[in-house]
């Protein structure tokens, strides 16, 4: 397992990033108004947490101070866990990022689209086999499909992480 560099400190410049990202997927056409998220793993007053994009907020609309910081402590369950900050809620899907990015320290960010090709895929429960040698970029001889499981629920964190185990990116669906 490689050894995770420090963590970024919160600030103005990565949240500016983490909207240019999620920005980005919509011009790519891997995503669609406010569907998807983005997050960071950083540090925050010396907490180690991430930002993430908030829930119901268009892409387009996105300023620094809209993106919530959740510390990485202990899991409180369905709730968020405590010293979350922000003005809005986090993304529905704040409970995947935060199971994987507390069990796979070498990542540092995670990107959630909702390409069409990849939706297709999922909604059919086919992995994307190793055709382009661009597959061997997510860390094995496929990148698997988790199953489906309903948005924000610890079943859907729990089905992206066995299918990350080994792996380096996983389609699924919620």
């Amino acid at each position: 397992m490689a050894t995770a560099a420090p963590a970024p400190e919160d600030s103005t410049d990565l949240r500016a990033a983490v909207i240019a990202t999620a920005r980005g997927m919509n011009a790519a056409g891997i995503n669609v108004n406010k569907a998807g998220n983005v997050s960071v793993r950083c540090s925050r007053k010396r907490k180690m947490g991430f930002l993430i994009t908030p829930t119901g907020v268009p892409y387009d609309t996105l300023t620094p101070p809209d993106l919530v910081f959740i510390p990485l402590g202990t899991p409180g369950g369905d709730d968020l866990p405590e010293g979350v900050v922000g003005a809005h809620k986090p993304s529905s899907e704040w409970r995947f990022h935060f199971d994987i990015l507390r069990s796979r320290r070498e990542f540092d960010a995670i990107v959630h689209t909702h390409s069409q090709a990849a939706t297709a895929l999922a909604c059919h429960h086919l992995g994307i086999p190793a055709f382009h040698y661009m597959v061997a970029v997510a860390g094995g001889p496929d990148i698997r499909c988790a199953p489906y499981a309903t948005f924000g629920t610890q079943a859907l964190s729990d089905n992206a992480l066995v299918a990350l185990r080994g792996r380096n990116a996983f389609d699924g669906h919620s």
